[in-house]
């Protein structure tokens, strides 16, 4: 069985040959080739399109479909397997996808052809859950613009939430979506002693609320959903209006979950304490844009999930995942 993986410029198709040497001890072929980029914001871009647009918003390259023509199996990141790629492939058997996305994959096309789709849930879940507690931290204790200003020659030791500053303590964190990330994030806050409220209409083994309950309750409201076609911009201003006007709003995981616009509004108009932002719907945003000209945001460039061990980690996850069909089978 021939395996090829395409690496790109977060998972080098060396990080992807060292996952694989299962495959490769149980005698099967690996080949490897890099999907040449010319930098982050080339590849993220190219991402961002995929994301919105699906598997054939982008035509993956000629040199890429020669290379992955005689594959069993192809293992990628961000690289978009269309409609090309996969016409191209004769006895291609399954996809396996190095994230927990599957949007560069035309799907359909696979299941008409019957060729196995694997993606890797929590491959950066503890990534995204630990900086989604430095944003609640960051934020809400004015770290990030203190540590500017302090660089900038200004000693401020008050910020516009100097009447609120909270303790974690006791407090309420509201989180919206209970997968691998969400879990890792109530586990983390729950170490601070904090109340956990959580909304997901897929999760049966714990006690839910419903979003309208949950934004009225929390001192802190994270998303951690998955975006899908049923719940985009399904956090919208009355949810957002209704949080205490102490409250923060962080999302770590797309922008696509949130009204963007209702967000805006909301804290132009002074209805809660602050937010912290890591994911935009114009990524990287202009220096114009909405959420950059608010003193109580705290905003980073889309690097929640960005760690060394979650790149190094997710073709050892991947490989787990496709042993148990194919080596074990």
């Amino acid at each position: 069985m021939k395996i090829v993986g395409i690496g790109d410029l977060l998972i080098p198709a060396e990080y992807i040959g060292n996952g694989f040497k299962p495959f490769v001890e149980a005698g099967h072929q690996l080949e490897l080739i890099e999907w040449k980029r010319k930098d982050f914001e080339e590849l993220q871009n190219i991402n961002l399109k995929v994301e919105k647009g699906g598997s054939e918003a982008y035509e993956t390259e000629d040199y890429i479909v020669e290379a992955v023509k005689d594959a069993d199996i192809i293992i990628t990141q961000f690289c978009p397997i269309g409609k090309k790629v996969l016409d191209a492939c004769e006895h291609l058997k399954a996809v396996g996808v190095l994230r927990g996305g599957m949007e560069n994959i035309n799907l359909e096309l696979c299941k008409e052809k019957g060729i196995q789709v694997f993606n890797t849930p929590g491959r950066n879940a503890n990534a995204v859950a630990d900086f989604t507690v430095g944003m609640l931290l960051c934020e809400a204790r004015n770290i990030a613009r203190a540590h500017r200003l302090l660089k900038e020659g200004h000693w401020v030791k008050e910020y516009s939430n100097k009447d609120s500053v909270p303790d974690l303590c006791a407090k309420t964190v509201g989180i919206v979506g209970y997968g691998a990330i969400g879990r890792k994030v109530a586990q983390r806050l729950r170490a601070f002693d904090m109340n956990v409220i959580v909304y997901d209409p897929y999760v049966k083994d714990i006690e839910t609320v419903s979003l309208e309950e949950l934004f009225a309750k929390a001192d802190f409201v994270t998303v951690h959903s998955r975006l899908t076609k049923d719940n985009q911009k399904m956090i919208t201003y009355e949810l957002l209006s209704s949080m205490k006007p102490t409250a923060y709003f962080i999302n770590t995981a797309r922008s696509g979950l949130v009204d963007e616009d209702a967000l805006d509004r909301v804290l132009r108009e002074g209805k809660i304490a602050g937010a912290a932002i890591d994911v935009f719907e114009m990524e990287p945003p202009t220096k114009d844009y909405k959420f950059l000209k608010y003193d109580n945001v705290t905003v980073t460039p889309h690097m929640a999930g960005t760690t060394k061990d979650a790149f190094t980690h997710s073709p050892v996850l991947l490989c787990e995942r496709m042993a148990d069909t194919y080596l074990k089978g």
